[in-house]
């Protein structure tokens, strides 16, 4: 389950304690890269891969997931400003379009925290990115 916090008063969450969920996905990693291997597996050689490009995908989502918040995090109070908004409008846009992504994105995995569910939102890769 991923531990969605409050981020102060902005209304919305951040990602929190993600690095025990990030050791454990690295040894499932390793876990089923080993099962690939196996002669055993080879019953099961389909769910095996499937669950392999599940982790991998998983990774990276994580991946870009955490350097998009620290951005986030770094440009929300500086936009949040009415003057900073006025000075750079075309910026700030840009950075609204952004913002009603994270919050929708937060708000969805906040309902549902479990990890599996909240890698199953639609194009979650592709909003970090």
């Amino acid at each position: 389950i991923f531990d969605f916090s409050a981020y102060k008063d902005s209304g919305t969450f951040v990602l929190k304690g993600i690095e025990d969920t990030v050791m454990l996905l690295d040894d499932q990693i390793v876990k089923v890269q080993a099962m690939r291997g196996s002669p055993y597996a080879k019953a099961m050689e389909q769910v095996v891969i499937e669950w392999a490009n599940k982790l991998i995908y998983m990774q990276d989502v994580l991946e870009e997931w955490l350097k998009c918040q620290k951005t986030w995090q770094y440009l929300e109070p500086i936009f949040a400003s009415p003057d900073i908004m006025r000075q750079m409008p075309t910026e700030g846009r840009r950075f609204q379009k952004v913002d009603l992504m994270w919050r929708q994105t937060m708000q969805t995995g906040a309902d549902a925290p479990g990890v599996l569910t909240v890698m199953s939102i639609e194009n979650l890769k592709g909003n970090f990115v």
